[in-house]
């Protein structure tokens, strides 16, 4: 029994008592403050003795929690916030005490492990936090960069204030320290201004070279001479006062002078692998003329060039070519009749503008790996000029657009948008969809290289047959070929995984413009190869023309591949079927030993049907005339133009030179991939290999400019 001494304890004792027969809920008197008591045994006796020590009331045991009880004291009017709270410091003072004393009526001390003050706080509901608006992501991304440029702020494709989204989504990267630091991008083009202040810090003197005035510097020399400066700016725009950022604003940039004169093709082979193991990507923005009529192949030289620099450049790692899908679109031209664009040693890219829709200019075709942002509904890029300090707002065309690696779908409204077996979607306008920086970077993280490459290769020996011609039918007849891929064939070329897909065709033709050729896979999957393509009126047919298709990607091999010809136009004009080879270009099974079987003579059979079709012909979305890029040209010495056969050694035919060709496809990781996507904003301007005749209006950009020329009063230099 507790010995009372008083009358005032008997008071107390009952008092408290009776207090902790009831749970404290919480209810709490504004002129008093709360502490917790926390007795691991919870013994009734010992809280009584703590509270009365302390001078302190005992409201009761804490809701259900037996060991916690609820004390409380009166406030003082004089205390001061930072002077001791005496409940607390009387409790350290008897806990020390009962450690060194260990007295009768101190023991009680030993019970209490702890005290603590009750300080009202507020809770916050769970809701969703607004996300930022894209002048608060502007505004932030700038102070937290420390990014300055005047024209930031306009530079939609790096953050669209107008469009949320449709970007690169590269700020993000950015923040993780990743902004293209020990890469370097070498544009071939028709110079760099190396003085200029967005670009000085950043250019690689080392790697550069003018192969039109053999001098070492690429000096822009001519009035013209503006588009790779400004793609340069694009891709390596330094941070500070002058213009805009870069996308990869700590990478190094060279320049090639290949687009202002006159060039060989071993001039070209040159600045294809020049100083390949510093130059690590390759901005090549030239090609054939996109006049919806041309078909032209690089000579063997340049193809080997390609080669090697995949095989061996960037210290074995391979060189990665970067190309556009062009600027013919509007002429129905189509980048499978390109030998740059649908070789599977580099990486074609369209473009899409800050609507995420398909620019009328931008070409379509199965080779097509993916789009990003370039001009277009009436916005352009805002990059680096010409000049100290010059800066420029109108850059566009599949000039200023891009490369490889992971992408997002963009509108699965247009109809051609179709679900692969591989769990894909594409589209012959969008690839496999936009570019995001942000996803390419984390995809690289925990990429993992894949095997050395192998191909199977079916030539097909079909009988001259003629093609059915479909001028004016709604149900159009089809010439279609088939040849049988086994499991055997499979597994004697060691093919693990497909990749690429090519068809090498030969077909007589007195209109070459009204031919239509798909590719169909034992899924049901049809690549577009050859749209028609009204301007087009040679009579020199398709001669051993490879068309590519990136669309069977990862897709079972195993069954009935068909082509199917059409001729749909202009029945006067009349062609045959000669012969064509499907050739399967993959992933090597590790497992697979001894020699690749490349080439197999496959059942194969020939049949004409009649085919319900709808038009091939690319749709897109309206753009104004001035959104119609021109693009750049390398002047040839022989102006007359070349032969439309393509070279049968055009791409070397043995494992040496392909085994590495995959590096081109996952090579870009960590600030890579950023670059990669700062490459693809300059592809879209590609100058002619010989000026088109055009209205005066398209005149003015033949012969390599970018966009019309402007009288004086409406131009900015």
């Amino acid at each position: 029994m507790v010995k009372l001494s008083s009358l005032t304890e008997l008071i107390t004792f009952i008092t408290s008592l009776a207090v902790v027969q009831a749970r404290y809920l919480g209810k709490r008197e504004s002129n008093r403050d709360y502490y917790t008591l926390h007795l691991p045994q919870g013994e009734l006796e010992a809280v009584q003795q703590i509270a009365q020590q302390l001078g302190v009331r005992l409201e009761g045991q804490v809701g259900e929690l037996d060991t916690y009880y609820m004390v409380s004291s009166l406030k003082s009017p004089f205390q001061k916030r930072d002077e001791e709270d005496r409940v607390l410091t009387d409790f350290d003072k008897y806990k020390r005490l009962s450690a060194s004393k260990w007295k009768r009526d101190e023991q009680v001390w030993t019970k209490v492990q702890s005290i603590e003050k009750q300080i009202p706080k507020r809770r916050v509901k769970r809701e969703p936090i607004p996300p930022l608006t894209p002048k608060e992501i502007v505004i932030e991304t700038r102070e937290e960069l420390n990014i300055k440029d005047p024209l930031f702020d306009k530079q939609w494709h790096l953050i669209n204030q107008k469009n949320p989204g449709n970007d690169i989504n590269v700020t993000g990267v950015w923040k993780q320290g990743i902004a293209g630091k020990g890469v370097t991008v070498v544009i071939l083009d028709d110079g760099l201004d190396f003085n200029s202040t967005d670009l000085a810090d950043n250019f690689y003197a080392e790697g550069s070279y003018d192969f039109n005035d053999h001098e070492p510097l690429p000096k822009p020399k001519l009035w013209d001479d503006t588009h790779g400066t400004r793609c340069a700016g694009q891709i390596a725009a330094v941070k500070n006062n002058a213009c805009g950022v870069g996308i990869a604003y700590e990478s190094k940039v060279a320049g090639i002078r290949i687009l202002s004169g006159d060039l060989t093709d071993a001039d070209e082979a040159l600045a294809l692998n020049y100083d390949y193991q510093h130059n690590h990507i390759f901005s090549c923005s030239w090609g054939p003329p996109d006049n919806g009529e041309n078909m032209e192949a690089p000579k063997a030289i340049l193809t080997d060039a390609i080669a090697n620099g995949v095989r061996n450049g960037r210290d074995g790692k391979g060189s990665i070519y970067v190309f556009a899908t062009g600027n013919g679109a509007t002429l129905g031209d189509n980048c499978n009749f390109d030998a740059y664009t649908n070789s599977i040693y580099t990486i074609t890219v369209g473009a899409i503008d800050h609507t995420n829709k398909h620019p009328a200019y931008s070409e379509s075709c199965s080779a097509q790996l993916v789009v990003t942002y370039s001009s277009g509904s009436g916005e352009y890029i805002q990059t680096t000029d010409v000049g100290r300090q010059d800066c420029f707002d109108r850059h566009g065309g599949t000039s200023a657009a891009a490369p490889n690696a992971a992408a997002v779908p963009i509108s699965t409204e247009d109809s051609d948008w179709k679900e692969l077996p591989s769990g894909r979607i594409y589209n012959h306008k969008f690839g496999y969809g936009k570019l995001d920086a942000y996803a390419l970077v984390e995809a690289a993280k925990g990429f993992k290289s894949v095997n050395q490459q192998t191909w199977l290769e079916l030539p097909s020996p079909v009988k001259k047959r003629a093609i059915p011609d479909s001028t004016g039918l709604r149900t159009r007849k089809a010439l279609k070929s088939i040849v049988k891929v086994t499991e055997g064939m499979i597994k004697a070329a060691g093919l693990l995984k497909l990749e690429h897909v090519t068809a090498t065709v030969n077909i007589e033709h007195e209109r070459r413009g009204d031919l239509v050729i798909n590719l169909e896979s034992p899924h049901l999957v049809k690549s577009e190869l050859a749209t028609r393509r009204i301007l087009d009126k040679s009579k020199d047919g398709i001669l051993n023309w490879k068309f590519m298709s990136v669309k069977h990607w990862e897709e079972d091999p195993i069954g009935d591949w068909v082509l199917s010809v059409y001729d749909v136009g202009n029945p006067k004009s009349t062609g045959h079927m000669l012969n064509w080879t499907l050739t399967l270009y993959g992933e090597q099974d590790p497992e697979f030993k001894g020699t690749p079987i490349h080439t197999t003579i496959g059942y194969h059979e020939d049949q004409e049907h009649e085919i319900s079709m709808t038009s091939t012909a690319a749709t897109s979305t309206p753009t104004d005339a001035d959104d119609t890029p021109s693009r750049p040209t390398r002047i040839k010495p022989d102006s007359k133009p070349s032969t439309t056969e393509k070279e049968e050694d055009q791409i070397p035919n043995n494992a040496k030179d392909v085994n590495d060709y995959l590096t081109v496809v996952y090579a870009i990781f960590g600030s890579m991939a950023v670059i990669g996507l700062a490459v693809g904003f300059c592809l879209f301007k590609r100058k002619n290999w010989y000026v088109v005749p055009t209205t005066d209006r398209q005149q003015s950009r033949s012969d390599g400019y970018e966009f019309d020329v402007l009288q004086p009063s409406d131009t900015d230099r």
